[in-house]
C-alpha cells in the first residue's frame, strides 16, 4: 500500500512538472487580495513542528512567507503528499519554479503555529526564493478556493448525471407502458377464454393446480408406456422371423399375435393420452407465462417510475446544495491582508 501511494505521488509530481510551462502561461483563476512586505532585518528559523524541530530535507529554503490567519479551516497543516499536491495544483502553485516544486516534495515546506487562545494561526511557507515564497502564500490561500470549485464541479456533474438519467427514463417509460398494456391485454383475453369467472389469483391457482395434475398424469403414463414397450419387445422376440419355435403351439403363436395387436393399440392410446396431457399442461403454462410477462413488465415500469422520482429528488437536492452551500469550504481571514517575507536561517 505504501509503495503504491508513493508511486501515485511520483506520477502526479511528474505530470505537474511536465505541465508547468503550460500552466504558467494560463491566467490565474483565483484572485487573492494580498499584499507583501519584505523584512530582511529579521530572519526566521526553518522549523517543522510545534516543538520548533529543525526542518528536514535535502533542499534548504532561503525565504519564508508568514501569514497570520483567522477562521482557518484548511484541510492540511502538515507536509503530507496530499497537501503538497493540493498546493501544486492551485493556479499560483502551477507558477512555482522547478526548484520550488522539487523542494516541496523532498523537504519540509509548511509549518503551522497554532495560537488557540487567540483563535489565530501563523502559517510559515518556506521557499527557495523570495518570489516563490510569495507564490506559496497565494497558493496556500487558493487551496480552499480550488476545493470549493471542485465541489461545485462535483455538484454540477451529479446534476448532469441525474438530468441524463431523467431524460433516458422519460424516453423509455412510454414504450414500457405500452408493453405493459399489450401484455395485460393478452393475459386478459386468455383469462376470459378459460377462467372468466375467477379473479387473477384464483385463475393462477387453478392453472397451477391443472399443471400439477398433468405432471402427475404424465408420470403415470411414462410408467405405463415403459411397461407396454417391454411387453412389445418380448412378443416381438418370440415372433421374430427365423427364430426356432420350440415347445410353442400354434394356438400360442396365435395368442401372441393377438397380444401384439392389443399392446400396439394400447401403446397408441397411451401415447395419445400423453400428448393430450402435454397440450393441456402447455396451455395452462402459457396462461401463467402471460401473467408472469405482464407482472414483470409492470414491475419494470413501476421501477422506472420510482427511479425517475428519486432522480428528480436527487437533482433538486444537488441544485439546492449548489445554491445554499457556497462557499462550501470556509475561507481563512488574513490579518491586514498581508504576507511578510523573511530570509531563513537553516540549522
Amino acid at each position: 500500500m505504501i509503495c503504491s501511494r508513493k508511486t501515485r505521488f511520483v506520477i502526479s509530481l511528474l505530470l505537474i512538472c511536465i505541465s508547468a510551462p503550460l500552466w504558467s502561461a494560463e491566467p490565474s483563476e483565483a484572485k487573492i487580495d494580498l499584499k507583501f512586505e519584505t523584512d530582511n532585518n529579521k530572519s526566521q528559523l526553518w522549523v517543522s513542528d510545534r516543538q520548533n524541530t529543525p526542518g528536514k530535507g535535502p533542499i534548504k529554503p532561503t525565504h519564508v512567507a508568514v501569514l497570520n490567519l483567522r477562521n482557518l479551516s484548511l484541510p492540511f497543516i502538515t507536509n503530507n503528499h496530499e497537501s503538497i499536491l493540493q498546493i501544486l495544483n492551485t493556479p499560483s502553485g502551477k507558477t512555482l519554479s522547478e526548484q520550488q516544486r522539487k523542494f516541496l516534495t523532498v523537504s519540509d515546506a509548511v509549518f503551522l503555529m497554532d495560537h488557540r487562545r487567540s483563535s489565530s494561526n501563523m502559517v510559515f511557507l518556506y521557499a527557495v526564493s523570495a518570489e516563490d515564497a510569495k507564490r506559496m502564500a497565494r497558493a496556500y490561500l487558493e487551496v480552499p478556493i480550488e476545493i470549493n470549485k471542485e465541489r461545485k464541479r462535483e455538484y454540477e456533474r451529479k446534476i448532469e448525471e441525474e438530468t441524463t438519467q431523467i431524460s433516458k427514463i422519460e424516453k423509455e417509460l412510454p414504450e414500457k407502458k405500452k408493453q405493459v398494456e399489450e401484455a395485460e391485454s393478452k393475459y386478459r383475453q386468455a383469462k376470459k377464454t378459460r377462467y372468466f369467472p375467477l379473479d387473477d389469483d384464483e385463475a393462477n391457482d387453478r392453472a397451477k393446480e391443472a399443471m400439477l395434475q398433468m405432471d402427475k398424469m404424465l408420470d403415470v403414463l411414462e410408467i405405463e408406456l415403459a411397461g407396454i414397450l417391454e411387453k412389445l419387445e418380448a412378443i416381438k422376440e418370440y415372433r421374430r422371423p427365423g427364430k426356432p419355435v420350440i415347445g410353442i403351439s400354434a394356438d400360442m403363436i396365435h395368442k401372441l399375435d393377438q397380444m401384439l395387436i392389443e399392446q400396439t393399440i394400447e401403446l397408441k392410446s397411451a401415447e395419445a393420452r400423453k400428448q393430450t396431457a402435454l397440450k393441456i399442461r402447455s396451455r395452462h403454462k402459457a396462461f401463467l407465462d402471460l401473467f408472469k410477462q405482464w407482472e414483470d413488465l409492470d414491475l419494470e415500469a413501476k421501477g422506472l417510475k420510482k427511479t425517475l422520482q428519486l432522480a428528480f429528488v436527487r437533482k433538486r437536492e444537488y441544485e439546492r446544495d449548489l445554491l445554499t452551500k457556497k462557499p462550501m469550504k470556509r475561507l481563512p481571514v488574513v490579518h491586514e491582508k498581508k504576507a511578510t517575507i523573511y530570509p531563513v536561517l537553516t540549522q
